[in-house]
């Protein structure tokens, strides 16, 4: 089947969101590991950093990271608007919450990264340590927070996308740990390094030596000039303007759902009692808001296939599936009358499906049925 331009435009969307969001867990994932080198010293951060977050600075990667950082927020906006409901569980929200403070939080990185490199200040970890932990202490939790929720974002994000993908599912239990492990031990490596600044600046105050005025004095080395108040003011803009289109988003995707004609749908499956729903939303949605467990191991993204129904009865013509629907049907071998629960949303009227998988369904449990019965399909739920 050919694909219309919006089809292809879609999916060119969804690969942009992808690739930009693993772009930037890579960014964010290196400066993690960078400071986890704290536990054994700053020597150690300052050695390691022309390879995990020096390469970041460079004039190819630098624009290429800021590109996809806006690429990422503006596909995340878009997503938020076409969502036909804000319903879901909690760690679709927590996403949801966390990419829209992606860029707000990371304004400040960005802008004071920038500003260093123009300036040609030398901001190595050991100036950077003591700048964050006796200058503006408050600028670095600022950081630890910003790496954190970038850290849960793209984690989230991640775990999601391999979740439903069957050739990937073999290596998340070995991500999961490590998705803990990463931020404790950047945590740790910060404190550590931190904790020998506060020693070493303790140090230096009860062993000042006093000088007379006469006394000869030694050299000192001027500090760097930062532009604080050009930092902040920059910083504070972005994160403004990104907040604005945030909370711009939210009442437009309002807008649309209020002023959107819809149709009352009635949606039955099985023995389960009927969902009231609207045309509105997915079957999918339906049976989330109705409280009727059902399977989806990609959240609704229509990548894994296992919400797929069969459809029973339609009262009205069903709307024609979209490309990334086609693709996931073709993929998992779906007959004609199968359609995804979260990408289908019925016209209105009466609609019977039935489940093609059990609503605890894992890719595990395709394992053990084909080990049993090679070739055999999911048991049906009813």
């Amino acid at each position: 089947m050919k694909r219309t331009e919006a089809q292809r435009s879609a999916l060119m969307m969804r690969m942009a969101r992808i690739l930009s969001g693993l772009f930037l867990l890579a960014f964010v994932t290196s400066h993690l590991l960078n400071l986890s080198l704290g536990v054994i010293s700053i020597e150690a951060m300052d050695n390691a950093r022309p390879v995990l977050t020096g390469i970041w600075s460079n004039p190819v990667v630098g624009p290429i990271l800021l590109l996809a950082l806006i690429v990422h927020f503006i596909l995340g906006l878009w997503s938020i608007y076409r969502r036909p409901t804000l319903q879901t569980n909690l760690q679709d929200s927590v996403q949801i919450v966390t990419g829209l403070l992606v860029i707000p939080l990371m304004a400040t990185h960005v802008v004071g990264a920038a500003s260093l490199g123009i300036n040609g200040v030398n901001f190595n970890y050991a100036v950077a340590t003591k700048f964050f932990w006796l200058d503006q202490p408050q600028i670095g939790l600022l950081q630890v927070i910003l790496l954190s929720i970038v850290w849960i974002h793209g984690c989230a994000g991640l775990f999601t996308w391999l979740r439903s993908r069957e050739d990937m599912r073999s290596i998340l239990g070995w991500l999961y740990p490590v998705a803990v492990a990463v931020p404790v031990m950047a945590l740790m490596g910060y404190a550590e390094a931190g904790r020998g600044v506060l020693i070493d600046a303790q140090e230096a105050r009860t062993s000042a030596p006093s000088y007379s005025e006469n006394a000869p004095q030694t050299a000192t080395r001027t500090p760097p000039i930062i532009p604080y108040k050009v930092v902040k003011e920059v910083t504070n803009q972005i994160i403004w303007w990104s907040l604005g289109l945030a909370a711009l988003t939210l009442a437009a995707r309002e807008v649309r759902v209020r002023l959107h004609p819809f149709e009352h749908v009635q949606l039955k499956r099985g023995d389960c009692a009927p969902i009231a729903t609207t045309s509105k939303l997915t079957v999918f949605d339906s049976f989330r808001i109705g409280n009727q467990p059902h399977a989806g191991l990609c959240e609704g993204r229509g990548r894994c296939g296992t919400c797929a129904v069969r459809i029973l009865a339609s009262e009205f013509p069903l709307p024609q599936p979209t490309a990334l629907e086609i693709k996931t049907l073709s993929r998992i071998g779906a007959d004609e009358d199968t359609r995804l629960a979260c990408q289908l949303t019925p016209s209105g009227g009466s609609v019977e499906v039935e489940p093609l998988y059990p609503a605890d369904y894992s890719f595990k449990d395709k394992d053990i049925t084909e080990t049993a019965q090679p070739g055999t399909q999911p048991e049906l739920q009813t």
